[in-house]
């Protein structure tokens, strides 16, 4: 990786970890999620249509958006329902620990990218810590070997269903920026995930619960909107710079972050399992980055 990649990835991964702390403090997490993306989108809105003028994406491009809003949708709402459901200090890891050791597979299976042996350890470091963490609640270490257990800890469904989706528009995205300009692409994923999502959680709340969120919340939605924006588009830039297989990996030193901030801020129990996971992802994941 290059020095400028890891320090775009290092400023992503603490506002990527501040913004879920901000969904999770929330009483209604989908509502703030999703409030968060449409102003996230309407902040970079005068950026992203002057980009659409001066360098319109190709007709490639254009498939590779469709592709990541579509994707996006089903991030935003697995992600709500699973910070619904679970702590922060354990969805967070669970979702981005296991995006991030999906990430380098798919990198090497699909994207033809290679990954040394020492990568390897780490990768094998953070599904260590992911299972770790997962099993610091329910029955322990028993849960993923009863998957009715596992199936029965919807905080913990959900947060694995997001891991996947992020491994897979991660490994989209590290080709769609050659196609599209990261901050134009980040503003079309943003907005059209957050149209897309809309009929589905309103089925869940009603137009006065919306109301209620944006009259009350409405700072929350603009500091944690330009977080969100922000965090995803360091990570696209830096996809430029350096191979997914790397840039995945290495940004999931935000769940250090956020188990930290679970701790000091929601004060949360954040037991020993899910210490030891954290440690074990946040390692795992400067092995792969710092492997040749």
């Amino acid at each position: 990786m290059t020095g400028l990649a890891v320090v775009l990835v290092l400023i992503s991964a603490f506002a990527h970890a501040s913004w879920n702390l901000m969904v999770r403090r929330s009483e209604s997490p989908e509502l703030t999620n999703w409030m968060m993306a449409t102003t996230g989108a309407l902040l970079a809105s005068p950026i992203a249509l002057y980009l659409l003028f001066t360098n319109p994406p190709d007709p490639v491009g254009w498939w590779f958006i469709a592709g990541t809003v579509a994707l996006h949708i089903a991030y935003f709402f697995t992600l709500g329902r699973a910070y619904k459901h679970g702590d922060l200090s354990l969805v967070y890891p669970v979702a981005r620990g296991l995006g991030l050791a999906l990430i380098p597979i798919i990198g090497v299976t699909v994207l033809r990218e290679t990954v040394s042996p020492l990568a390897a350890l780490g990768i094998l470091s953070i599904f260590i810590g992911v299972v770790m963490i997962g099993s610091s609640s329910g029955s322990g270490l028993r849960v993923w070997l009863k998957p009715k257990t596992l199936i029965a800890d919807r905080g913990v469904v959900f947060a694995l269903m997001t891991g996947v989706l992020i491994a897979t528009y991660s490994t989209l995205d590290a080709r769609g920026v050659n196609h599209v300009e990261p901050i134009f692409y980040m503003f079309t994923l943003t907005l059209g995930g957050s149209l897309g999502i809309l009929p589905i959680i309103g089925r869940t709340y009603s137009k006065l619960e919306f109301a209620t969120e944006i009259r009350t919340r409405w700072k929350i939605g603009l500091l944690g909107g330009a977080f969100q924006f922000l965090a995803y588009s360091l990570v696209l830039t830096a996809f430029r710079l350096s191979p997914v297989s790397y840039i995945g990996p290495f940004r999931e030193l935000g769940i250090v972050f956020g188990v930290l901030m679970a701790a000091l801020i929601l004060k949360e129990s954040v037991t020993r399992n899910r210490v030891i996971g954290a440690v074990a992802i946040g390692g795992g994941a400067l092995i792969v980055a710092l492997a040749p």
